[in-house]
């Protein structure tokens, strides 16, 4: 493979998760990493989030037992019960949007994501999931401002940040993705994926920021992010140029 040129599809992401058991946990990171192990995703702020309706109890654990068990069918089916007593909870949309994503429904995902930031606009990481859904059907331009959307609401989230980075660079906005890529690490210094993905804007600069390059990589390794092959020959073949 070609590795004078690196490409953006290096860049780590991850799937943003909802669900209504873990909605107060604050969770980890699936980068496409075949090594990690899934995350459970939270809401930072559970206050954002309202809840659930109020009642549906045993429809919330029949939903979450069924999410567990990649039971699409059967978790849609809840959500959507809980969403006939409250057709205006934020949560349950942002909950079908999960069940949506996880079984493929792209469509049926975005429009449960909008559904529920319409409801609750502060609903940080539904704002990300939307993002990220957005940028999965291809539409950068409101990819972008889902997850700006998402740093408003809450700047202090690492991920918001590492996201907006990713589809900055899309756009070839490289000033801005470093910096958000560095507000990410300066919030969350263990963040393993944004040094990965920090250490590849500096090796994609012209020239190469080598020795920073090196450091975020190496920092990212130690914290558990996968060896990629292209990038120590990357880092080889620059170091071995007269």
């Amino acid at each position: 493979m070609h590795v004078k040129k690196m490409k953006t599809s290096r860049f780590c992401w991850s799937h943003c998760v909802l669900s209504a058991l873990v909605m107060s946990v604050w969770g980890g990171e699936l980068p496409l990493m075949a090594q990690d192990p899934a995350p459970e995703v939270g809401v930072v702020d559970p206050t954002k989030a309202g809840a659930l309706p109020r009642n549906t109890e045993v429809l919330a654990k029949k939903a979450a037992a069924a999410f567990s068990e990649r039971d699409w069918d059967k978790a849609r089916e809840a959500y959507r019960e809980m969403l006939k007593e409250e057709p205006v909870n934020a949560l349950a949309w942002a909950n079908l949007g999960a069940v949506e994503q996880q079984a493929g429904n792209l469509t049926a995902a975005l429009e449960a994501f909008e559904q529920s930031v319409r409801f609750n606009p502060a609903l940080v990481q539904t704002w990300i999931a939307l993002g990220l859904a957005y940028s999965e059907r291809g539409d950068k331009y409101r990819a972008v401002s889902a997850l700006a959307r998402a740093v408003h609401e809450d700047p202090t989230d690492p991920r918001a940040h590492n996201y907006l980075a990713l589809v900055a660079n899309q756009f070839g906005w490289t000033s801005t993705a470093q910096s958000e890529f560095e507000k990410a690490i300066a919030l969350k210094p263990d963040y393993g994926i944004a040094h990965f993905n920090l250490a590849l804007t500096y090796l994609e600069q012209k020239p190469p920021v080598l020795e920073l390059a090196k450091r975020h990589y190496e920092t990212a390794l130690k914290l558990g992010v996968a060896r990629d092959e292209i990038v120590d020959r990357k880092l080889a073949e620059t170091k071995e140029a007269p």
